[in-house]
């Protein structure tokens, strides 16, 4: 027999701990890797329990009826209609079961909102301006933040377990390769797992795993709602489009995951063939197709109807006195929230946020407010967003894009803050540096870094929102030069008023008129102490409205006007000015006033685009002939000349491109030849689209 003081027995001992250290990992290891599927499940027991509950409270007896909404990016749209139907037949879940982008659906539905409800939240929000492009450093190239407040805002800090029908939310484990799904935890920090695509959403830390979205392993994830209930019905959102290029290496990439996520999906409703089966009709949607609410909620909508008699063979008990009660209550709250949300487009950010970010900005763009900025800002930054404060502070350069074409260094420091939601105060500072040090004549150095120019404009803006139309009085002083002698600095008042009909609604008799904006206002040239009053108006028209074929052929008309009140002044002429002029020295400071006028003739459907390997989409596609008159005022008064100092006919394409079909941004090129100056010009531009 070996004891612990013979040498025998001490080299036994050793030889047992290397041997049980070496084999440690490999076991733990081998563990693991056998436990990759078997799901955790976080909060079953209490989700068992209120299921059991909430059957009992209902209409005691029978077995509770599942609800599976599956993933599939914008097309999960389709869900919104196929709850719908259901109501209308007395169908109203027991629980859900939901992944992906069906989650944020049935999340919302959970928390107690009607499909109406989430119709007008979804459809009243500009999705693209929630989401920013980020430098990956997260792990995602978009930031869902803002997002993720705006629902905080409509419904509060809500939990899974308190909602008022019961949700499982599948993701994913990057950690343990391992199904999680949440039946428990905050509403806003599940739902940004649920649907964190790889690589374009950062993945969310939650407890101890690090989540994304449930959808790549599994788009119908029918077998965990089965465990609960043989009454399931499943609403999916595949997608078959056969005009894929699957010689793209992008798109290869993205099939190649679709495979096995469809291939796990179809598994399960094979595995149950029992299920009521809604195959949504949006399989040929692209999942960038988020400009395409009305009809992916139609073809929910009819895909559920094509099923309505199995539909009424199910006994849910429909939607009872304490769901109604919830939902006017939520109806309440929302209203009270957009009504915060409307004015800018912001909803206070919950904790602090910062976020390193490409930052492209964008001036003289036509309705640009950045008067005396004529450039392109391009670099990164580092922002912050924290309640109702938002800085930045960005380094790059400064493409003179509208002047001399030269790039020059430049950095700048922007914030806003809104103390009420009605009012915004925002700032702008930027600085760059035409040369980095000074030469004489021989090219020999004669002094140091040279001090660099100073742009600024500082804001006070309020905003009035109600319906479809927008009230805005604003004050700005902007000033150029600040580094420098004779600097210059404009004061700007004025109002603006806007009124659009949203693009579903028929036009009204006697015309289709789709939007109307008017300004009007008054401009302090301090350095100069000149008084200036300016307005214009714009309107667009779809003349042949009560035609689908000719309903895109749309019509603009845009008329402008900035008049000199001191005598002997004379009126600026802006490039962010609605009308195209190839010479703007022609019309700036030549006269007491500019006067111009636009139209335009162009098709504008609503529904094209294009997209390379569905990454980046290009949307409300339009291409239109324009011609564009502007006068300058004589120095004997203020009469129009009769013939006009520019007058430029050409062409002008535009579309709004996106990422993944989120965040937009509104791109327009326009070309054109000057009848009166003889001269061509072309302009390419880009400005922001959604936020104010």
């Amino acid at each position: 027999m070996l004891t612990p003081t013979s040498a025998s027995g001490r080299k036994a001992i050793l030889g047992a701990v290397l041997v049980a250290l070496f084999a440690l990992p490999d076991r733990v290891s081998a563990d693991d890797l056998m436990l990759a599927s078997t799901p955790v499940f976080v909060g079953r027991e209490a989700f068992e329990a209120r299921v059991a509950a909430r059957v009992a409270a209902r209409s005691g007896g029978r077995e509770p009826v599942g609800l599976v909404l599956s993933g599939g990016s914008a097309r999960a749209f389709a869900h919104i209609g196929v709850l719908r139907r259901l109501e209308e037949d007395g169908v109203v879940p027991d629980y859900i079961v939901a992944n992906s982008m069906g989650s944020i659906i049935g999340l919302l539905y959970a928390a107690g909102l009607s499909p109406d409800q989430i119709y007008g939240l979804v459809s009243g929000t500009e999705l693209g301006a929630l989401f920013e492009p980020t430098l990956p450093v997260s792990g995602g190239v978009l930031d869902p933040r803002r997002f993720s407040d705006l629902i905080r805002l409509y419904l509060g800090d809500l939990r899974l377990e308190d909602l008022p029908i019961p949700i499982v939310v599948i993701c994913e484990d990057l950690r343990t390769k391992r199904e999680i799904r949440l039946a428990e935890g905050d509403l806003v920090t599940v739902l940004e797992a649920a649907y964190a695509l790889p690589v374009f959403f950062p993945p969310v830390e939650l407890d101890d795993y690090l989540l994304i979205d449930g959808g790549v392993t599994n788009l119908v994830p029918l077998g965990a709602a089965r465990e609960f209930s043989d009454t399931v019905i499943v609403s999916s959102t595949f997608y078959d489009n056969p005009r894929l290029n699957l010689r793209n290496p992008i798109i290869v990439l993205n099939t190649s995951i679709d495979i096995g996520k469809r291939r796990a999906g179809v598994a399960d409703l094979l595995e149950y063939p029992d299920a009521l089966w809604i195959r949504c009709s949006v399989e040929s949607f692209s999942f960038m197709s988020f400009d395409r609410l009305a009809e992916l909620d139609a073809e929910g909508y009819r895909s559920a109807d094509a099923l309505s008699d199995r539909l009424a063979g199910i006994a849910s008990g429909g939607v009872d006195e304490t769901l109604a009660a919830v939902r006017l209550e939520r109806g309440a709250a929302i209203a009270e929230a957009y009504r915060a949300w409307a004015p800018f487009e912001r909803a206070p950010a919950a904790r602090p946020a910062l976020s390193v970010t490409p930052t492209v900005r964008s001036s003289a763009y036509p309705g640009d407010p950045y008067l005396y900025l004529d450039s392109v800002f391009v670099g990164a930054g580092l922002g912050l967003r924290w309640g109702a404060l938002e800085a930045s502070l960005d380094a790059g350069g400064d493409w003179r894009a509208y002047g001399d074409g030269s790039f020059v260094p430049a950095a700048s420091v922007s914030a806003s803050v809104d103390p009420l939601p009605w009012l915004r105060l925002e700032t702008l500072v930027l600085a760059d540096w035409e040369s980095l040090s000074e030469h004489g004549d021989d090219g020999e150095r004669v002094g140091g870094v040279s001090i660099p120019a100073l742009y600024q404009r500082s804001a006070l803006r309020a905003a009035l929102v109600r319906g479809g139309s927008r009230l805005e009085l604003s004050s700005a002083v902007e000033a150029d030069g600040l580094a420098s002698e004779g600097a210059a600095w404009l004061l700007t008042s004025g109002a603006r008023y806007v009124a659009s009909r949203p693009a579903s609604s028929k036009a009204a008799a006697g015309g289709a008129l789709r939007e109307l904006s008017a300004s009007l206002g008054h401009q302090l040239a301090g350095d100069r102490d000149e008084h200036l009053a300016w307005a214009d108006a714009s309107a667009a028209l779809s003349p042949f409205a009560s035609s689908a074929a000719l309903r895109p052929l749309t019509a603009r008309l845009g008329a402008m006007a900035r008049v000199a009140l001191s005598a002997g002044a004379a009126a600026p002429f802006y490039l962010s000015d609605a009308v195209f002029a190839p010479e703007p020295a022609a019309l700036d400071g030549v006269g007491p006033a500019v006067y111009g006028a636009s139209l335009s003739l162009g098709w504008e459907p609503p529904t094209a685009s294009a997209s390379f390997a569905e990454l980046v989409i290009a949307r409300k596609l339009s291409l239109a002939a324009f011609a564009d008159a502007a006068w300058a005022g004589s120095p004997a008064g203020l009469a129009v000349p009769a013939l006009p100092a520019a007058l430029t006919v050409g062409l002008r394409a535009g579309c709004d491109f996106s990422l993944i079909g989120l965040k937009s941004s509104s791109l327009s090129l326009e070309a054109g030849y000057d009848l009166a100056g003889g001269s061509f010009a072309a302009r390419l531009y880009l400005s922001p689209v959604g936020g104010y």
